[in-house]
C-alpha cells in the first residue's frame, strides 16, 4: 500500500510540474505583481461593496473555465494525486472480497460524511483563531484560513503542499474506520469516498469564487459563500451543500437578523 501511494503521488508532481508546459501563467502573472487581481477589468462593486443593493444576492464574479481554474488554483497534484489513492483503496477493497453492491453503497455514504466533515472543519478548525500562545501553535499545525477571507480572489498556494497534507489524513482514516467496520475492505471503501467529497469540494469551493455557476443549485452555493465572506464569515459554512447550517442553525438569516 505505501508503495503504491508514493507512486500515484510521483504521477501528481510529475502532473504539476508540467503545468507551465501547458499555458498556465496565472500563477507566474500574479506573482510578478504581487498587487494583481484575478478579477482586474471586472466589475467587483456590486458583489462586495453596494450595501444598498443587498450584494449577497450578486456574488463573487467569475469567468474561468474548469480547467482553468483547476490549473491556476494549483489543483492539478491533488487532483491527480487523491484520485489515484482513491483508485488504489476500490481495487485492494475489490480484491478483499467487498461485494459490488456494498462498495457503491457505502462509497457513496463516505462521499455525503464528507460534507459532515467539511462543516466541521470550516467552522470549529479554520475559523479557530486562539490568542493562547499554546493554542496558537497547535492552530498552526493546521491549514491557515485568514488570508483567504482577506483576499479570496486571490491564487492559493502550491497544491503539492495541500496533497502532502492530505496523505496523512488518508491512511489515518483507513486506519480509524477499520474497527469501526471491523473491515479493511470496508474502511478502504468508506475513505475512497470520503476523499472524492473532498474533490467536490475542492472543486466548488474553487468554483465560488472563479466560475460563473449560473445553474440553480450551483448558483445557490455560490450565493451561499458569498454571504460566509461578504457578510458574515460566522455563518454559512457548507460549501458543497448548506444542509447543516440549516440543521444545526448557521445559515444567514438576512439582514434584519444580523443587525439584530
Amino acid at each position: 500500500m505505501p508503495n503504491c501511494i508514493t507512486i500515484f503521488t510521483n504521477m501528481a508532481i510529475g502532473q504539476a510540474s508540467d503545468l507551465s508546459h501547458h499555458g498556465c501563467t496565472c500563477r507566474a502573472t500574479q506573482a510578478k505583481d504581487d498587487r494583481s487581481d484575478p478579477f482586474s477589468g471586472v466589475d467587483m462593486t456590486d458583489a462586495v461593496h453596494n450595501d444598498a443593493a443587498d450584494s449577497a444576492t450578486k456574488p463573487f464574479v467569475g469567468q474561468m473555465s474548469p480547467v482553468a481554474m483547476i490549473r491556476c488554483e494549483g489543483l492539478t497534484a491533488v487532483f491527480c494525486g487523491v484520485a489515484g489513492l482513491t483508485v488504489v483503496y476500490l481495487a485492494v477493497a475489490l480484491m478483499l472480497g467487498i461485494a459490488p453492491l456494498t462498495l457503491v453503497g457505502l462509497f457513496l455514504v463516505g462521499v455525503f460524511y464528507w460534507t459532515f466533515l467539511e462543516y466541521l472543519l470550516h467552522r470549529f478548525v479554520l475559523h479557530w483563531e486562539p490568542e493562547q500562545p499554546v493554542l496558537k501553535a497547535i492552530r498552526k499545525v493546521f491549514p491557515g484560513h485568514r488570508a483567504h477571507h482577506n483576499k479570496p480572489s486571490r491564487f492559493r498556494e502550491d497544491g503539492l503542499h495541500m496533497l502532502k497534507f492530505f496523505t496523512w489524513p488518508s491512511l489515518f482514516g483507513v486506519l480509524f474506520f477499520w474497527p469501526v467496520f471491523g473491515s479493511l475492505p470496508m474502511s478502504l471503501t468508506f475513505t475512497a469516498g470520503i476523499q472524492i467529497g473532498y474533490l467536490l469540494y475542492e472543486f466548488t469551493h474553487s468554483a465560488c469564487h472563479f466560475m460563473p455557476m449560473k445553474w440553480n443549485y450551483a448558483a445557490h452555493l455560490k450565493r451561499h459563500h458569498a454571504i460566509h465572506h461578504h457578510r458574515d464569515e460566522t455563518v454559512n459554512f457548507g460549501v458543497t451543500t448548506s444542509i447543516w447550517d440549516r440543521l444545526f442553525r448557521t445559515t444567514w438569516k438576512g439582514r434584519r437578523a444580523s443587525a439584530a
